[in-house]
């Protein structure tokens, strides 16, 4: 085979490995993973629902083992941090933010579920093709008692799996939300404190 044929050869190996990979994206999507980290959530609220009360850490646990590995929270810190506070900050105050700011994210889930009673969380299929990076999952927190709440889920495939980079509740944008409070902190304090503001923070959830 000379040259040409094998470099006709490559080109067309590489347009079809290319379109498989283009239909296996466009078939997948995250609702599955979403719904079963949902139903995994409230399973566990449901089996400690007499102890809730007195120890809402349950559900911040069932959030943390559930819906965490789902999150990107490296893309997230970075991003409500903001790019030049981010690239300023050094390795150790990086890690540092991030664990803080996964703790934060871990409240504003669950949260809406600190006075469970019966709620059921249903994850909506996707409207469109999963043809592109980015897709947004709508959802809801069922109530029997008080209004339903709506959550919504921004997520980006990384290296092709889905990963959560904002969170909506009630139409509030987690990464918004935070972006605004922590760009109005860093003009009054340095990035130290305000990661010892949101480590205080948590410890008195």
């Amino acid at each position: 085979m000379d040259a040409r044929k094998i470099n006709i050869f490559k080109s067309s190996l590489f347009a079809a490995c290319l379109l498989v990979g283009q239909l296996v994206w466009s078939q997948s999507t995250p609702v599955p993973q979403l719904q079963a980290s949902a139903d995994n959530i409230l399973a566990t609220l449901k089996q400690n629902k007499a102890a809730l009360k007195n120890n809402p850490k349950i559900i911040y646990q069932a959030v943390e083992r559930y819906l965490l590995p789902l999150v990107d929270v490296q893309g997230m810190s970075r991003s409500v941090l903001g790019r030049e506070a981010w690239n300023k900050a050094t390795p150790a105050e990086r890690q540092a933010f991030s664990s803080a700011f996964t703790q934060l994210v871990i409240r504003t889930y669950g949260r809406p579920l600190t006075e469970y009673t019966d709620e059921q969380i249903k994850i909506y299929p996707v409207r469109g093709a999963l043809d592109g990076r980015f897709v947004r999952v709508n959802s809801v927190i069922i109530r029997s008692h008080g209004n339903n709440i709506p959550l919504n889920y921004s997520l980006v495939s990384i290296q092709g799996t889905w990963k959560i980079y904002d969170l909506s509740v009630e139409g509030v944008s987690l990464l918004q939300s935070f972006h605004s409070q922590f760009a109005s902190a860093l003009q009054k304090s340095n990035i130290k404190e305000i990661i010892r503001d949101m480590n205080n923070r948590a410890g008195k959830s």
